[in-house]
């Protein structure tokens, strides 16, 4: 008889409310016993069962939809365990432990007290209670079988009495149920179609007859009106068996969770987890912010949904199974000999034997020999003596020359490769005709040699960051179809209400510069930015200061008073949001982070590591984040207006330190990334990621670029080189949409005729777009959201949790139109290109059903401003909308339809299949009524 974790203790962490005794619901549950539990992805599940650890507690996980069990094994209990006397009933001899006789009242007190108390005390509030026929293995007969389901009955009935707020889920214990049911809140039992053997070690399917038998115990448990559940064992790999079982198991009316045999991996229930992480790995000295995989990779799949985490494996590798956790796994290397080379090879080849799929670029990281080669199907031989040249013998066009052609290897860099197993996309031969198989899909994956992944187009100066580079690699097409990626809803984070969205922001440089425009003779650059753009164009605006501008001892002391005027009366415009730009401005934040007593010295940069604030000569991120957030928010911020994002300065690369001190402070966080991409260089390594993790907390990338990249670090052309800005929102816009529109711009654009025009030119253009405005603060609570958000499939649609500020989804066209009858929190969608967006309102969780044909009630197509609510009724549709504007609404099918706002009617107008209104405030409730609704 297998058992549940019943050779440890465990945690049920309940992710929704419990169900009510006595009745049949259809819960979904999860079982987790690796050591990190992956909380977020859990919580889409009612019930997850994980391990106790110490760092989980539970007290601060219960909410309303969430409440804590504890598992706890009542059976058995570990060898050698000092038990009251008489209490060691016999020994499992499958999983070695000792069986407990429940039948003498002190055994039960010692559970009561060992087991049960010190969960609760520690916050639990209910237990999954296992090895409940562990005493069958140890007694015969009977009179003395009777006895132990009687102490089992009085210990439960003890627990409950004890604790009655308590709830109990069983494993089996199908015999204590006539006396005990109606205490029990569920049943579970293993097996039922796919088991585990721990005497063989192997998995097995469950023969007919046992099945049958099971499911006679399991419609006896139905009977009084408690939910079941099955627990069935397939290897880690067979996830797609995993749901074809779940479903059978369904089908049975009966709540399925299909696992590996030691329960460490996100299997299969009600709910399908989609895995939306991708772990990235890299070696070298660099940081991860400072690598391709973050500069190239990290875009690409994040546009494909998917949420990336860089690794140095110099560092040690995530413990256990990533499967359910992670969707792949993408290595960069620059070479074929990394440290720890061959721990990453054999960590790998652990990870793709428990089906997760891995996508190698650049090198393989170790040594491309047979002995290693050969398991992954791939067959290497011995390279040419000398020199020799090769030439692309076969590309297949759908995945290379994306950007450039695909380049032959260099003559001291040919590897005779054979792709034995999988599909070849780039196979080069050379004058020996030897083949080398450069870029292929492999049953566990794929990879791409240099230099066929991207190319640098000529030797610049400096990092080689700065060095264009552009794809030979289709990176959406390969990623997609080397890491098998499913069809499913994509978290977008560049639309909203169906719109693009649209932002500014202002780092705080050049505040206290004075202008060359002669209107403006003698005036701060700070004051032309608040006539001359703050209070024509209504953008929501995060405006930013550099605290040491305006503090009495700092850069600009006999100033300080006129300067810190012009930004309250900035702070004190309804459109802008007050942001930190620190208080010195750091240039380089890892030297200063490394070494403080930098602060205020000479260095790589052209003002050195940060402005030479007078008497701050050792460096303090908690004085840039923390004080000088204070400082805003008592010399410079309205009453009821606080300081709500920090802009990070310069390299924009601070240390997770610093990150974790924005979070706490309770700040948005946002800079570093951009796009550059223009038609002079139309490449996509010019447009970065999301952002990047630093420990466990994540920074935000500034969707675009600012004007002084564009004007070569405000040096020239000041008007042509910021407008060049309008060829970036074109190409992050089409063929698709990468990037929201971020008018990205410094206060010394106030400092110039030139520059002003620009921004003028840049804004105009902007505001003429069909767009949703939003702050930047609220952008970087949807990319941070972005990486939290769980979606799962379930037997008819979607589940979508935790998703939070981002309320837009993605799919292909092909997959069909949202069933607005059938979803839960839709309120419309939109087509752009190839692909629909569809808009969801705030919710807890959404469920979004798919079909074929358009729905024929009425829906949001677009407006430009969020969705606040969204409820749907037989007769009428509810939603509202709060944005920065006075409101436009085009609905879909909604023809003869009555609308209101308010409670007041609406005048609308009908263009095409489209019904569109106006309203004169910049938020409202609104009710669609008809008469086919």
């Amino acid at each position: 008889m297998t058992k549940v974790g019943k050779w440890r203790v465990a945690i049920v962490a309940t992710l929704a409310l419990a169900l009510p005794v006595g009745a049949v619901a259809a819960p979904s549950i999860a079982f987790y016993y690796g050591q990190h539990p992956p909380l977020h992805t859990l919580e889409a599940f009612h019930w997850t069962v994980v391990q106790p650890y110490p760092g989980f507690h539970p007290t601060r996980f219960d909410n309303h939809n969430h409440r804590a069990f504890a598992y706890a094994s009542i059976g058995e209990v570990a060898p050698h365990t000092a038990m009251p006397a008489g209490c060691r009933l016999g020994t499992d001899t499958v999983w070695h432990q000792d069986i407990v006789n429940e039948a003498r009242r002190a055994c039960r007190v010692y559970t009561l007290h060992t087991v049960i108390d010190p969960l609760w005390a520690r916050g639990y509030r209910g237990f999954f209670l296992d090895t409940l026929d562990a005493y069958r293995l140890a007694v015969a007969g009977s009179p003395a079988r009777a006895a132990q389901r009687a102490g089992l009955v009085r210990l439960i009935r003890d627990i409950k009495a004890q604790h009655p707020t308590a709830r109990l889920i069983l494993n089996r214990g199908f015999t204590l149920l006539p006396a005990i049911h109606t205490l029990v809140t569920a049943v579970a039992a293993e097996s039922l179609f796919d088991g585990w053997n721990p005497q063989t070690g192997r998995y097995s399917r469950v023969p007919d007859n046992t099945r049958q038998a099971l499911l006679k115990k399991l419609a006896a448990v139905r009977r009084y009106g408690l939910p079941t559940i099955a627990i069935d064992y397939l290897p880690a790999r067979a996830r797609a068996q995993a749901w074809q079982d779940a479903q059978r198991i369904m089908a049975l009316g009966i709540t399925p969770w299909v696992t590996n045999h030691d329960l460490s991996i996100v299997g299969v229930g009600r709910l399908a987890i989609m895995p939306r992480k991708i772990l990235m790995l890299y070696s070298g000295p660099e940081d991860s912010q400072h690598t391709a995989l973050n500069w190239y990779a990290s875009m690409p799949l994040n546009y494909l949904g998917y949420s990336t985490r860089i690794v140095n494996v110099s560092k040690p590798l995530p413990r256990g199974l990533l499967t359910g956790r992670y969707a792949g796994i993408v290595t960069w290397f620059e070479s074929n000999y990394v440290p720890n080379g061959q721990v990453v090879y054999t960590w790998l080849r652990r990870q793709i034997n428990a089906g997760v799929p891995v996508a190698i670029l650049g090198s393989f990281g170790f040594a491309a020999d047979n002995l290693h080669l050969q398991p992954l199907g791939l067959l290497t031989a011995t390279p040419p003596a000398g020199l020799v040249a090769s030439r692309v013998t076969y590309a297949n066009r759908r995945y290379l020359g994306y950007e450039v052609h695909p380049q032959p290897s260099a003559p001291d860099n040919f590897l005779p490769l054979i792709l034995r197993q999988g599909r070849v996309l780039l196979r080069l031969t050379n004058t020996t005709h030897q083949h080398e198989d450069a870029v292929g899909l492999t049953p566990w994956g794929g990879y791409a040699l240099a230099p066929n992944v991207v190319t640098y187009l000529g030797a610049v100066p400096g990092p080689r960051k700065h060095v264009p580079a552009a794809w030979i690699l289709n990176p959406f097409r390969f990623f997609r179809q080397a890491l098998r990626l499913p069809p499913m809803p994509v978290v977008d984070t560049t639309t909203e209400s169906g719109r693009r969205m649209l932002m500014a922001q202002i780092d705080g440089d050049g505040f206290a510069n004075k202008s060359w425009i002669y209107r403006y003779r003698d005036q701060y650059a700070g004051a032309v930015i608040l006539h001359e753009i703050l209070e024509r164009y209504h953008v929501p605006t995060a405006a930013s200061f550099i605290v040491s501008y305006f503090t009495p001892h700092g850069l600009f002391p006999r100033q300080a008073t006129a300067l810190t005027a012009i930004a309250r009366q900035i702070a004190s415009i309804p459109w802008v949001e007050i942001g930190n730009h620190t208080y010195s401005h750091p240039f380089n934040w890892p030297a200063l982070e490394k070494n403080p007593a930098l602060s205020g010295t000479k260095g790589s940069m052209r003002y050195g590591y940060n402005l030479p604030v007078p008497g701050y000569t050792h460096f303090s991120a908690r004085k840039e984040v923390v004080w000088s957030t204070h400082w805003i928010n008592h010399h410079i911020a309205p009453p009821g207006k606080k300081v709500r994002v920090l802009q990070w300065s310069g390299d924009c690369d601070p240390d997770a330190h610093a990150v974790a001190l924005a979070y706490k402070a309770g700040l948005a966080n946002v800079n570093g990334g951009g796009a550059t991409i223009t038609n002079a260089k139309p490449f996509l390594t010019k447009v970065r990621g999301l952002g990047i993790w630093k420990g466990r907390y994540f920074q935000v990338y500034a969707p675009l670029q600012d004007e002084n990249v564009y004007t070569h670090s405000w040096t020239s052309p000041f008007y042509y080189g910021y407008v060049r800005a309008l060829q970036t929102f074109r190409l992050t816009d089409r063929p698709r949409r990468l990037k929201p529109l971020d008018i990205y711009y410094h206060f010394y654009s106030g400092a110039r005729v030139a520059g002003l025009r620009a921004l003028r030119t840049v804004l105009s253009w902007a505001m003429r777009q069909p767009t949703t405005p939003i702050f930047l603060s609220q952008f970087a609570h949807i990319a941070v959201d972005f990486n939290r958000t769980v979606i799962a499939r379930t037997r008819h649609g979607w589940l979508i949790t935790g998703n939070g500020a981002d309320q837009e989804l993605r799919i292909p066209r092909t997959m069909g139109y949202p069933d607005l009858v059938r979803s839960v929190g839709v309120a419309g969608f939109n087509d752009h290109m190839r692909v629909r967006y569809i808009t969801i309102a705030p919710h807890s969780r959404t469920h979004l059903v798919l079909r074929p044909t358009p729905p024929q009630q009425p829906y949001l197509r677009d407006a430009n401003a969020p969705v606040t609510f969204s409820r749907r009724s037989p007769n009428s549709w509810q939603f509202g909308l709060r944005g920065h504007n006075s409101l436009f609404v085009q609905l879909g099918s909604a023809a003869g339809c009555r609308v209101t706002a308010n409670g007041q009617p609406v005048t609308t107008h009908i263009t095409g299949s489209l019904t569109t209104f106006t309203w004169n405030q910049n938020h409202g409730h609104f009710t669609v009524a008809c008469s086919h609704f």
